[in-house]
């Protein structure tokens, strides 16, 4: 009996300590449901900008001289003169060098004697000629002594010809000895001293390069093909940038693209034409290039870490009037520099997240605080790929260097 009545207190304290949890378990419940809203999150954002933005295309270039010359004699001789110094600017018509020029002043002298001499023959024959045809048959002299002053006088007529074509190729040869500039230009290093022989289809005296202008060399998707020409109406313009100085951009214009693809690498050659009077583009030299197809005029611009990529597609945070956000699918278009243009599902104006979209949801309450937004400038940077990326060099199969406007899901 005693046993039983201790089994039914010890149950009934049991029940005491099972019913007092349950009690002070949906107190504590109650007391988180009576918390406060949920905190506003805090964000970057800024307003939707209208803008130029340039589409341009980002490759890798050479610098090439539009006139490089190898200077080689054209008579054999031996070196007398110098009259330059390497590296020095030329102009056309300047004297370089001079081969000694005695045995060709003596072959000219030599062609004018026999041609004063084969002259006189000449002279000579024309007056038999002339005498005896007055004379005539009748007088004993025969028709064949006229045929023989008639050839006499054509022999010495081409004699005289062949002596004035020897004093003309003397005297050129002796305008070689005086090796001149072809062109305007820049020496290179000279190959030859004085005291050297030299001799027609040798070895190159001196390279001379012209320098200003200079053409930039560079490869481009044939990808992009189809929109250059497209834009080919206009003067497209070229910047390049030497990767030593990027804040120094030199200006010129497309002059030339090639008529083929390559087969092997997929890209096709175009070449620009840039002033150089100061010779700060050396031939040979790498350089950044940008060409500029188009300029987008009023385009919807953001910072490009505004655009998200999500499962649906690429996506932004809109903040309303309210502070809460709403989320919207836009297609993505052109990057520029660290800005993207959002061709569609935007207004110029709106205010949207910039930072801080993690854990964003429709009618998510924000306190948004400014973003400091570049503006668009043409005259400097460029497009890349939708990665950010700057194109890879050229050699192998590239994709287009253009970004294309990538449609939401």
């Amino acid at each position: 009996m005693i046993q039983q009545l201790a089994n039914v207190r010890n149950g009934f304290a049991f029940f005491l300590l099972s019913v007092t949890a349950i009690f002070l378990g949906g107190c504590g419940q109650q007391s988180t449901t009576n918390q406060g809203p949920p905190a506003a999150k805090n964000v970057l954002v800024t307003k939707v900008r209208e803008g130029d933005v340039p589409v341009q295309i980002h490759e890798f270039g050479r610098v090439v001289s539009p006139e490089s010359v190898n200077i080689q004699p054209q008579v054999s001789g031996r070196i007398t003169e110098i009259h330059f110094v390497e590296g020095q600017e030329v102009k056309k018509g300047d004297l370089l060098f001079v081969i000694d020029p005695r045995p060709f002043q003596a072959q000219l002298e030599q062609s004018q004697a026999q041609l004063v001499s084969d002259s006189a023959q000449l002279a000579l024959n024309q007056r038999n000629l002339e005498r005896n045809e007055k004379i005539g048959p009748q007088h004993f002299v025969s028709e064949q002594q006229i045929d023989t002053d008639k050839a006499n006088v054509d022999i010495y007529r081409g004699a005289v010809a062949r002596d004035q074509a020897s004093i003309d190729l003397a005297k050129l040869n002796l305008e070689y000895c005086y090796v001149r500039s072809p062109g305007n230009g820049r020496t290179g290093r000279r190959l030859v001293d004085p005291g050297n022989y030299v001799a027609t289809g040798g070895s190159t005296l001196v390279n001379i390069q012209l320098q200003d202008p200079v053409y930039v060399d560079f490869n481009i998707s044939e990808n992009d093909l189809a929109h250059l020409r497209e834009n080919m109406g206009n003067s497209l313009k070229v910047e390049v940038i030497a990767p030593s100085q990027p804040d120094i951009a030199k200006a010129g214009k497309l002059s030339f693209f090639d008529n083929s693809v390559s087969t092997q690498a997929g890209t096709v050659l175009l070449r620009a034409t840039i002033p150089n009077e100061d010779r700060y583009l050396w031939p040979g030299q790498y350089v950044n290039v940008t060409l500029t197809l188009q300029i987008l005029k009023d385009a919807l611009v953001v910072p490009s870490q505004t655009v998200q990529l999500g499962g649906k597609g690429t996506y932004l945070f809109v903040v309303k009037p309210d502070n809460t956000v709403e989320q919207r699918l836009v297609p993505q278009g052109v990057r520029y520099q660290d800005l993207v243009v959002v061709p569609q599902g935007v207004q110029a104006g709106e205010t949207v997240v910039v930072e801080g979209q993690i854990a964003l949801a429709n009618g998510t309450k924000v306190n948004p605080k400014e973003y400091p937004l570049p503006s668009p400038t043409p005259a400097s940077g460029g497009l890349t790929g939708q990665d950010g990326q700057p194109n890879s060099p050229s050699g192998a199969q590239k994709e287009s260097s253009i970004a294309k406007p990538s449609p939401a899901l």
